[in-house]
Protein backbone atom coordinates (compact mmCIF):
# COMPACT_ATOMS: atom_id res chain seq x y z
CA UNK A 1 0.00 0.00 0.00
CA UNK A 2 1.10 3.50 -0.78
CA UNK A 3 0.95 6.57 0.57
CA UNK A 4 0.27 9.76 -1.07
CA UNK A 5 2.20 12.24 1.67
CA UNK A 6 3.99 14.92 -0.18
CA UNK A 7 8.11 13.91 -0.68
CA UNK A 8 10.30 16.18 1.79
CA UNK A 9 13.10 16.61 -0.53
CA UNK A 10 16.99 15.67 0.64
CA UNK A 11 18.87 18.30 1.33
CA UNK A 12 21.09 18.45 -1.74
CA UNK A 13 20.67 21.32 -4.55
CA UNK A 14 19.98 19.38 -7.94
CA UNK A 15 22.50 20.05 -9.84
CA UNK A 16 25.14 18.72 -7.32
CA UNK A 17 22.92 15.74 -6.97
CA UNK A 18 23.58 14.83 -10.32
CA UNK A 19 27.20 15.85 -10.82
CA UNK A 20 27.63 13.07 -7.99
CA UNK A 21 25.52 10.90 -9.10
CA UNK A 22 27.46 10.93 -12.82
CA UNK A 23 31.03 10.73 -11.06
CA UNK A 24 30.25 8.08 -8.73
CA UNK A 25 28.49 5.72 -12.01
CA UNK A 26 31.43 6.49 -13.89
CA UNK A 27 33.71 5.48 -11.34
CA UNK A 28 31.51 2.24 -11.26
CA UNK A 29 31.93 1.64 -15.66
CA UNK A 30 35.83 2.06 -15.45
CA UNK A 31 35.38 -0.91 -13.05
CA UNK A 32 33.21 -2.77 -16.08
CA UNK A 33 35.82 -1.63 -18.30
CA UNK A 34 38.59 -3.30 -16.12
CA UNK A 35 37.20 -6.66 -15.58
CA UNK A 36 38.92 -8.31 -18.78
CA UNK A 37 42.30 -7.60 -17.23
CA UNK A 38 40.89 -8.87 -13.69
CA UNK A 39 39.85 -12.59 -15.39
CA UNK A 40 36.65 -11.80 -15.54
CA UNK A 41 36.36 -11.82 -12.00
CA UNK A 42 33.58 -14.13 -10.92
CA UNK A 43 32.33 -14.49 -13.91
CA UNK A 44 33.73 -17.57 -15.70
CA UNK A 45 32.06 -19.57 -12.62
CA UNK A 46 28.46 -18.76 -14.70
CA UNK A 47 29.88 -19.25 -17.35
CA UNK A 48 31.34 -22.77 -16.83
CA UNK A 49 27.81 -23.35 -15.32
CA UNK A 50 25.85 -22.53 -18.53
CA UNK A 51 28.68 -24.51 -20.54
CA UNK A 52 27.74 -27.51 -18.14
CA UNK A 53 24.45 -27.65 -17.78
CA UNK A 54 22.21 -30.60 -18.19
CA UNK A 55 25.74 -32.81 -18.20
CA UNK A 56 27.21 -34.68 -15.50
CA UNK A 57 29.56 -31.99 -15.23
CA UNK A 58 27.46 -29.40 -13.51
CA UNK A 59 26.72 -31.14 -10.15
CA UNK A 60 29.50 -33.03 -9.16
CA UNK A 61 32.36 -31.03 -7.65
CA UNK A 62 35.42 -33.12 -8.91
CA UNK A 63 33.93 -33.16 -12.35
CA UNK A 64 33.16 -29.42 -12.56
CA UNK A 65 36.43 -28.22 -11.66
CA UNK A 66 38.62 -30.95 -13.63
CA UNK A 67 36.23 -29.38 -16.95
CA UNK A 68 37.32 -26.24 -15.68
CA UNK A 69 40.72 -26.60 -15.33
CA UNK A 70 40.36 -28.69 -18.95
CA UNK A 71 38.65 -25.43 -20.11
CA UNK A 72 40.99 -22.47 -18.98
CA UNK A 73 38.77 -21.37 -16.22
CA UNK A 74 39.98 -21.05 -12.11
CA UNK A 75 38.59 -24.01 -10.77
CA UNK A 76 35.39 -23.45 -8.61
CA UNK A 77 31.75 -24.56 -6.83
CA UNK A 78 28.57 -23.57 -8.83
CA UNK A 79 26.78 -22.08 -5.30
CA UNK A 80 23.54 -21.86 -7.09
CA UNK A 81 20.60 -24.31 -7.19
CA UNK A 82 21.97 -26.44 -10.82
CA UNK A 83 18.61 -24.92 -12.28
CA UNK A 84 19.45 -21.98 -12.51
CA UNK A 85 22.65 -22.55 -14.62
CA UNK A 86 20.00 -22.55 -17.36
CA UNK A 87 19.73 -18.65 -16.80
CA UNK A 88 23.41 -18.83 -17.77
CA UNK A 89 23.40 -21.30 -20.91
CA UNK A 90 22.93 -18.20 -23.30
CA UNK A 91 26.31 -16.50 -22.06
CA UNK A 92 28.06 -19.83 -22.46
CA UNK A 93 27.25 -20.39 -26.51
CA UNK A 94 30.95 -18.38 -27.34
CA UNK A 95 33.69 -17.43 -25.32
CA UNK A 96 34.11 -15.95 -21.44
CA UNK A 97 34.93 -12.79 -23.36
CA UNK A 98 31.93 -12.64 -25.07
CA UNK A 99 29.92 -14.16 -22.97
CA UNK A 100 31.24 -11.70 -20.53
CA UNK A 101 29.98 -8.59 -22.56
CA UNK A 102 26.80 -9.71 -23.02
CA UNK A 103 25.91 -10.84 -19.36
CA UNK A 104 27.27 -7.02 -18.29
CA UNK A 105 25.17 -5.68 -20.92
CA UNK A 106 21.88 -7.62 -19.91
CA UNK A 107 22.83 -6.79 -16.27
CA UNK A 108 23.42 -3.27 -16.93
CA UNK A 109 19.69 -3.13 -18.48
CA UNK A 110 18.16 -5.39 -16.04
CA UNK A 111 19.10 -2.70 -12.75
CA UNK A 112 17.88 -0.03 -15.08
CA UNK A 113 14.50 -1.56 -15.04
CA UNK A 114 14.66 -2.51 -11.11
CA UNK A 115 15.51 1.02 -10.38
CA UNK A 116 11.86 2.59 -12.88
CA UNK A 117 10.24 -0.46 -11.09
CA UNK A 118 11.19 1.09 -7.38
CA UNK A 119 10.46 4.08 -8.81
CA UNK A 120 7.17 3.27 -9.17
CA UNK A 121 6.83 1.17 -6.19
CA UNK A 122 7.88 4.25 -3.88
CA UNK A 123 6.43 6.98 -6.03
CA UNK A 124 10.06 8.88 -6.76
CA UNK A 125 10.87 10.92 -10.19
CA UNK A 126 12.10 8.04 -12.83
CA UNK A 127 15.35 9.97 -13.24
CA UNK A 128 16.25 9.72 -9.52
CA UNK A 129 15.51 6.17 -9.21
CA UNK A 130 17.57 5.63 -11.50
CA UNK A 131 20.34 7.96 -10.02
CA UNK A 132 19.96 6.18 -7.55
CA UNK A 133 20.64 3.06 -8.63
CA UNK A 134 23.89 3.59 -10.78
CA UNK A 135 25.84 5.57 -8.57
CA UNK A 136 25.36 2.74 -5.78
CA UNK A 137 28.79 1.82 -6.38
CA UNK A 138 27.71 -2.26 -5.70
CA UNK A 139 25.58 -1.70 -8.69
CA UNK A 140 28.63 -1.67 -11.09
CA UNK A 141 30.42 -3.65 -9.08
CA UNK A 142 28.22 -6.76 -9.44
CA UNK A 143 28.10 -6.41 -13.33
CA UNK A 144 31.98 -6.13 -13.01
CA UNK A 145 32.67 -8.88 -11.64
CA UNK A 146 30.33 -10.58 -13.50
CA UNK A 147 27.78 -11.28 -10.68
CA UNK A 148 23.56 -11.18 -11.57
CA UNK A 149 22.65 -9.31 -8.26
CA UNK A 150 20.38 -6.69 -10.73
CA UNK A 151 18.01 -9.45 -11.66
CA UNK A 152 17.32 -10.29 -8.10
CA UNK A 153 17.04 -6.54 -6.96
CA UNK A 154 14.30 -6.44 -9.81
CA UNK A 155 12.29 -9.79 -8.74
CA UNK A 156 12.48 -8.37 -5.12
CA UNK A 157 11.50 -5.03 -6.48
CA UNK A 158 8.35 -6.55 -8.31
CA UNK A 159 8.19 -9.08 -5.07
CA UNK A 160 7.31 -5.73 -3.37
CA UNK A 161 5.11 -4.49 -5.99
CA UNK A 162 2.75 -7.33 -6.15
CA UNK A 163 2.14 -7.45 -2.29
CA UNK A 164 1.57 -3.31 -2.33
CA UNK A 165 -1.42 -4.25 -4.98
CA UNK A 166 -2.66 -7.14 -3.05
CA UNK A 167 -1.78 -9.21 -6.36
CA UNK A 168 -0.53 -12.82 -4.77
CA UNK A 169 0.11 -14.39 -8.29
CA UNK A 170 2.29 -11.71 -9.23
CA UNK A 171 4.08 -11.88 -5.84
CA UNK A 172 4.39 -15.27 -5.51
CA UNK A 173 5.99 -15.54 -9.05
CA UNK A 174 8.53 -13.20 -8.54
CA UNK A 175 9.75 -14.39 -5.65
CA UNK A 176 9.51 -17.75 -6.69
CA UNK A 177 11.72 -16.76 -10.11
CA UNK A 178 13.99 -15.29 -7.03
CA UNK A 179 14.38 -18.86 -5.57
CA UNK A 180 17.37 -19.17 -8.51
CA UNK A 181 19.43 -17.14 -5.25
CA UNK A 182 17.38 -18.61 -2.12
CA UNK A 183 19.75 -16.64 -0.17
CA UNK A 184 17.65 -13.42 -1.12
CA UNK A 185 14.56 -15.06 -1.53
CA UNK A 186 14.04 -16.43 2.03
CA UNK A 187 13.55 -12.96 3.42
CA UNK A 188 10.89 -11.76 0.99
CA UNK A 189 9.14 -15.22 1.97
CA UNK A 190 9.27 -15.16 5.57
CA UNK A 191 7.54 -11.55 5.40
CA UNK A 192 4.83 -13.41 3.68
CA UNK A 193 3.96 -15.56 6.71
CA UNK A 194 4.01 -12.99 8.76
CA UNK A 195 1.63 -11.05 6.71
CA UNK A 196 -0.47 -14.05 5.99
CA UNK A 197 0.01 -14.01 2.23
CA UNK A 198 -0.64 -17.89 1.63
CA UNK A 199 -1.59 -17.62 -1.91
CA UNK A 200 1.57 -16.17 -2.32
CA UNK A 201 3.45 -18.46 -0.78
CA UNK A 202 1.42 -21.24 -2.63
CA UNK A 203 2.54 -19.91 -5.71
CA UNK A 204 6.29 -19.12 -4.70
CA UNK A 205 6.18 -23.56 -4.01
CA UNK A 206 4.50 -24.26 -7.02
CA UNK A 207 7.72 -21.94 -8.82
CA UNK A 208 10.16 -24.36 -6.38
CA UNK A 209 8.66 -27.44 -7.79
CA UNK A 210 9.47 -25.91 -11.15
CA UNK A 211 13.43 -25.03 -10.19
CA UNK A 212 13.67 -28.87 -8.83
CA UNK A 213 12.40 -30.17 -11.86
CA UNK A 214 14.95 -27.41 -13.72
CA UNK A 215 17.39 -28.88 -11.82
CA UNK A 216 16.91 -32.42 -12.60
CA UNK A 217 17.47 -31.63 -15.91
CA UNK A 218 20.63 -29.50 -15.11
CA UNK A 219 21.96 -32.51 -13.29
CA UNK A 220 21.14 -34.74 -16.23
CA UNK A 221 18.72 -36.72 -14.54
CA UNK A 222 19.69 -36.58 -10.79
CA UNK A 223 16.59 -36.56 -9.00
CA UNK A 224 18.46 -37.01 -5.70
CA UNK A 225 20.58 -33.63 -6.39
CA UNK A 226 19.43 -31.39 -3.54
CA UNK A 227 21.56 -33.76 -1.28
CA UNK A 228 24.36 -33.73 -3.16
CA UNK A 229 24.08 -29.45 -3.80
CA UNK A 230 23.70 -29.09 0.14
CA UNK A 231 26.65 -31.30 0.39
CA UNK A 232 28.96 -29.30 -1.92
CA UNK A 233 27.48 -26.27 -0.55
CA UNK A 234 28.44 -26.90 3.21
CA UNK A 235 32.01 -27.32 2.01
CA UNK A 236 31.92 -24.43 -0.51
CA UNK A 237 30.99 -22.08 2.62
CA UNK A 238 33.28 -23.76 5.09
CA UNK A 239 36.17 -22.68 2.69
CA UNK A 240 34.39 -19.41 1.47
CA UNK A 241 33.95 -17.78 4.60
CA UNK A 242 37.76 -17.20 6.22
CA UNK A 243 38.53 -16.12 2.48
CA UNK A 244 36.01 -13.76 2.46
CA UNK A 245 35.31 -12.26 5.71
CA UNK A 246 36.49 -8.67 4.66
CA UNK A 247 34.07 -9.25 2.07
CA UNK A 248 31.32 -10.25 4.26
CA UNK A 249 28.19 -7.63 4.97
CA UNK A 250 26.26 -10.24 6.99
CA UNK A 251 26.90 -11.04 10.17
CA UNK A 252 27.11 -15.02 10.71
CA UNK A 253 29.66 -14.53 7.40
CA UNK A 254 31.96 -11.82 9.58
CA UNK A 255 31.69 -13.86 12.80
CA UNK A 256 32.52 -17.23 11.28
CA UNK A 257 34.70 -15.90 8.79
CA UNK A 258 36.85 -14.64 11.50
CA UNK A 259 37.01 -18.00 13.59
CA UNK A 260 33.93 -17.55 15.59
CA UNK A 261 31.75 -20.65 16.17
CA UNK A 262 29.02 -21.00 13.70
CA UNK A 263 26.31 -21.28 17.17
CA UNK A 264 27.35 -18.03 17.89
CA UNK A 265 27.13 -16.74 15.02
CA UNK A 266 23.42 -18.41 14.20
CA UNK A 267 22.36 -16.90 17.40
CA UNK A 268 23.97 -13.37 17.05
CA UNK A 269 21.40 -13.53 13.85
CA UNK A 270 18.45 -15.48 15.25
CA UNK A 271 18.40 -11.94 17.47
CA UNK A 272 18.66 -9.42 15.20
CA UNK A 273 15.73 -11.16 13.41
CA UNK A 274 14.09 -11.27 16.58
CA UNK A 275 14.30 -7.79 16.96
CA UNK A 276 12.93 -6.83 13.65
CA UNK A 277 9.62 -8.82 13.42
CA UNK A 278 7.53 -6.47 15.71
CA UNK A 279 8.19 -3.85 13.04
CA UNK A 280 8.36 -6.30 9.96
CA UNK A 281 4.42 -7.51 11.14
CA UNK A 282 3.31 -3.84 11.47
CA UNK A 283 4.91 -2.14 8.65
CA UNK A 284 3.81 -0.97 5.71
CA UNK A 285 4.29 -3.38 3.35
CA UNK A 286 6.61 -1.42 0.68
CA UNK A 287 8.81 -0.12 3.91
CA UNK A 288 8.73 -3.93 5.05
CA UNK A 289 9.56 -5.48 2.00
CA UNK A 290 12.43 -3.04 1.96
CA UNK A 291 13.53 -3.94 5.29
CA UNK A 292 13.29 -7.51 4.88
CA UNK A 293 15.99 -7.20 2.08
CA UNK A 294 18.41 -5.15 4.04
CA UNK A 295 17.49 -7.87 7.65
CA UNK A 296 18.11 -10.62 4.91
CA UNK A 297 21.76 -9.22 4.10
CA UNK A 298 22.61 -8.65 7.74
CA UNK A 299 21.60 -12.39 8.93
CA UNK A 300 22.69 -14.25 5.36
CA UNK A 301 24.97 -17.09 5.85
CA UNK A 302 26.27 -15.80 2.52
CA UNK A 303 25.99 -12.04 1.46
CA UNK A 304 29.07 -10.61 -0.10
CA UNK A 305 29.68 -6.32 -0.63
CA UNK A 306 28.28 -6.23 -4.13
CA UNK A 307 24.81 -8.09 -2.65
CA UNK A 308 24.16 -4.92 -1.10
CA UNK A 309 22.49 -3.48 -4.24
CA UNK A 310 19.68 -5.21 -2.06
CA UNK A 311 19.69 -2.17 0.03
CA UNK A 312 18.28 -0.28 -2.76
CA UNK A 313 15.02 -0.79 -1.76
CA UNK A 314 15.41 0.41 1.74
CA UNK A 315 17.46 3.53 0.45
CA UNK A 316 14.48 4.32 -2.22
CA UNK A 317 11.71 3.79 0.82
CA UNK A 318 13.92 6.38 2.74
CA UNK A 319 13.64 8.74 0.29
CA UNK A 320 10.53 8.20 -1.58
CA UNK A 321 6.74 9.17 -0.40
CA UNK A 322 5.62 6.02 0.77
CA UNK A 323 6.84 6.50 4.16
CA UNK A 324 7.53 9.14 6.68
CA UNK A 325 10.98 7.95 6.56
CA UNK A 326 14.04 9.61 8.66
CA UNK A 327 14.08 13.15 9.87
CA UNK A 328 16.26 15.89 8.22
CA UNK A 329 18.91 16.82 7.96
CA UNK A 330 19.88 13.30 9.40
CA UNK A 331 18.33 11.82 6.10
CA UNK A 332 20.38 13.75 3.03
CA UNK A 333 23.88 13.50 6.05
CA UNK A 334 22.50 9.48 6.20
CA UNK A 335 22.19 9.09 2.46
CA UNK A 336 25.27 11.27 1.45
CA UNK A 337 27.22 9.08 3.83
CA UNK A 338 25.95 5.66 2.72
CA UNK A 339 27.24 6.63 -1.00
CA UNK A 340 30.81 7.61 0.16
CA UNK A 341 31.39 4.89 1.96
CA UNK A 342 29.57 2.68 -0.70
CA UNK A 343 32.88 3.66 -3.23
CA UNK A 344 35.65 2.19 -0.49
CA UNK A 345 34.42 -1.39 -1.19
CA UNK A 346 37.09 -1.99 -3.30
CA UNK A 347 39.75 -0.83 -0.65
CA UNK A 348 38.09 -1.30 1.99
CA UNK A 349 38.73 -5.07 1.68
CA UNK A 350 42.33 -4.54 2.79
CA UNK A 351 41.03 -3.70 6.19
CA UNK A 352 39.20 -6.20 8.66
CA UNK A 353 35.32 -4.94 7.68
CA UNK A 354 34.22 -3.86 4.75
CA UNK A 355 32.70 -0.56 4.41
CA UNK A 356 29.56 -1.53 3.33
CA UNK A 357 29.31 -3.76 6.10
CA UNK A 358 29.31 -0.94 8.15
CA UNK A 359 26.76 0.94 5.96
CA UNK A 360 24.01 -2.66 6.47
CA UNK A 361 24.38 -2.83 9.82
CA UNK A 362 23.90 0.83 11.16
CA UNK A 363 21.18 0.96 8.08
CA UNK A 364 19.19 -2.02 10.23
CA UNK A 365 20.36 -0.82 13.65
CA UNK A 366 18.24 2.55 12.25
CA UNK A 367 15.33 1.24 10.92
CA UNK A 368 14.95 -1.86 13.66
CA UNK A 369 15.32 1.40 16.37
CA UNK A 370 12.43 2.93 15.29
CA UNK A 371 13.72 6.35 13.81
CA UNK A 372 11.64 8.49 12.26
CA UNK A 373 10.70 11.79 10.99
CA UNK A 374 7.91 14.21 11.61
CA UNK A 375 6.07 15.26 8.54
CA UNK A 376 7.03 18.84 8.81
CA UNK A 377 8.05 20.15 5.05
CA UNK A 378 11.56 21.89 4.12
CA UNK A 379 11.62 24.69 2.00
CA UNK A 380 14.83 24.31 0.74
CA UNK A 381 15.73 23.39 -3.69
CA UNK A 382 14.30 20.32 -4.12
CA UNK A 383 15.69 17.95 -6.81
CA UNK A 384 14.23 18.03 -10.04
CA UNK A 385 10.53 16.44 -10.68
CA UNK A 386 9.72 15.29 -14.03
Amino acid sequence: MTGSARAIPIRIVGRRFWLWGLVFTLIGVVLVTASPWKGFADFPQFWSAGRTVATPDLLDPVRHELWQLANGVHPGFFAYPPGAAWLFAPFGVSTIEVGYWLHAAVMTGLAAVGGLVGARVYELDRRVALVVVFAWAPTLVSVAFGQNVPLALLLAFLTIEGLSRNDDLFAGLAVGLLLYKPTLAIPLLGLMVLRYRWRALAVAAAAAVAWYLAGVAAAAGDWSWPAHWFAGLGGYYAADAPSNAARSISLPGLLVGYGLPVSVAWAAAIAVVGLALPRLRRAPIVEAGAAACLVGLVVSPHSLDYEAMMMLPAIMWSLGRTTTGISEPARTRLFVAAYVVAQLLLISTAFAVSSLTVAAFVATAIWISGWRRTDVDWDGPPLPTA
